[in-house]
C-alpha cells in the first residue's frame, strides 16, 4: 500500500500542520520507518506526541511521546510507581537503595514529622534523596543535608505530589541502560548538569549560555551554596562547578556512550531488572558503585517504562546515530513481529 504521513488533529479540533518543523523526535524518525516499510502514520496533533502507525491490514499501534504497544498497561504502571517497582526488584534478589515511602496528606496534617521519617534519618543520616514517587526527568529531586531542609522540603513536596519517597545517597556512577527484549541496545554513564568558569564570567552568566538549564530553578542556588558559591562567583578558569542534585539529560545533564566497556554483570543486572518487571522496552537506571569504573556492583534506581532519548539525540553525531539505531530496532521489534 501506499505510504501516508496523515495529518492529525489538533486538541482543538484544527488540522494539524503536515511539515516535520517542529515535531516530537519520535515522529520524525517514525515518518522516515513508516515511508520505507509500506505503513502508514497519522499524528494525533500538531507536534506529532501521539499517533497510530497501521499496516496494510489495518492492524494499529498506538504510541503516545515515548510510550508504545509493546509494554503490557501493568507492567507500565509498575514501572511508573518506584516504590512498587522497587519492592519487586527487591524482592526478586535484585540490589535497590533502601527506601521510605511517605504520604503527603500525613506531612500536610501532621505538626511534626512521621516516626518513620524520623527512624529513616536515625538510621541513615545525610544526605537523604528526596523525590515524587511518581514522576519523571529528575523533576522536584532534591538532595537533603539536614533535618530542618528535610522538614521544609517535605512539606513543600507534599502540597504537588501525594507520595514521596526518601531514599539515602548512593555514590558512584550514575548510568541508563536501555534494553530490549534482554538485548542491550544501548549504555550511558550521565553526569550532572555544570558550567565550566573561565575566570571572568559569573556562575549567572555561565547558566545563562546553558541551552538546557532552567535559570529559575531553586535547586541550583542550594546546590551552589554547599559547594561556597552563588550565582555571582567567578570560578577559575577549567573550574567545573555543579548545579544539579540529578544527572537527567533534560535537567542539563550530560551523557557519555559506554555500551562495550560494561562488564557482563552489570548489563545481566539490567536485563534482569527489565524482566522482574515485565518490561520488554525499557530505559534501566542504576549506580554503579566500587573503585572499578565499569565493573563494580549495580545498584538499581528506578526503570523506565518509556525512556526518552531526545536530549541525548541533540547531544551529537554519534549520540545521535545511536537513538536512531535503539529506535530502528524498537520499530522493527513492533511492527514487524
Amino acid at each position: 500500500m501506499p505510504t501516508s504521513a496523515k495529518a492529525g488533529i489538533d486538541r482543538d479540533g484544527a488540522a494539524a500542520r503536515t511539515d516535520t518543523g517542529g515535531r516530537s523526535l519520535v515522529f520524525e524518525l517514525l515518518e522516515h520507518y513508516c515511508a520505507e516499510h509500506g505503513l502508514r502514520l497519522t499524528a494525533g496533533d500538531s507536534r506529532g506526541h501521539a499517533g497510530c502507525v497501521e499496516d496494510g491490514r489495518g492492524k494499529r499501534w498506538f504510541f503516545k511521546g515515548t510510550r508504545f504497544d509493546i509494554n503490557s498497561l501493568g507492567s507500565a504502571e509498575i514501572a511508573n510507581d518506584k516504590a512498587y517497582s522497587l519492592r519487586f526488584l527487591e524482592h526478586a534478589g535484585v540490589r535497590v537503595p533502601e527506601s521510605l515511602l511517605v504520604f503527603g496528606p500525613e506531612i500536610r496534617t501532621g505538626r511534626q514529622l512521621p516516626a518513620a521519617v524520623l527512624q529513616f534519618v536515625e538510621d541513615h543520616g545525610f544526605p537523604l534523596f528526596l523525590k515524587p514517587n511518581i514522576g519523571q526527568e529528575g523533576q522536584d529531586v532534591l538532595c537533603i543535608h539536614d533535618i530542618a531542609e528535610l522538614r521544609d522540603m517535605l512539606h513543600r513536596l507534599s502540597d504537588t505530589h501525594p507520595q514521596l519517597l526518601l531514599q539515602p545517597e548512593v555514590s558512584g556512577r550514575d548510568l541508563r541502560v536501555i534494553i530490549l527484549d534482554g538485548e542491550v541496545l544501548c549504555a550511558v554513564e550521565r553526569r550532572a548538569a555544570r558550567v565550566t568558569g573561565d575566570g571572568r564570567q559569573s556562575i549567572a552568566a555561565l547558566i545563562g549560555t546553558h541551552p538546557r538549564i532552567a535559570p529559575s530553578d531553586g535547586r541550583i542556588d542550594a546546590a551552589l551554596a554547599r559547594q561556597g558559591f552563588t550565582r555571582d562567583s567567578i570560578p577559575g578558569a577549567g573550574d567545573r562547578v555543579a548545579l544539579l542534585p540529578v544527572t537527567n539529560l533534560s535537567a542539563g545533564g550530560t551523557a557519555d556512550i559506554v555500551t562495550g566497556q560494561l562488564a557482563p554483570g552489570i548489563l545481566e543486572a539490567a536485563r534482569k531488572a527489565a524482566a522482574v518487571l515485565g518490561l520488554r522496552y525499557a530505559g534501566v537506571d542504576m549506580i554503579l558503585t566500587g573503585s572499578a569504573p565499569y565493573a563494580a556492583e549495580a545498584v538499581i534506581l528506578e526503570v523506565n517504562a518509556a525512556p526518552g532519548l531526545s536530549n541525548l539525540y541533540r547531544q551529537g553525531s554519534s549520540e545521535a546515530a545511536c537513538v536512531r539505531a535503539v529506535y530502528g530496532s524498537l520499530f522493527s521489534r513492533l511492527f514487524e513481529n
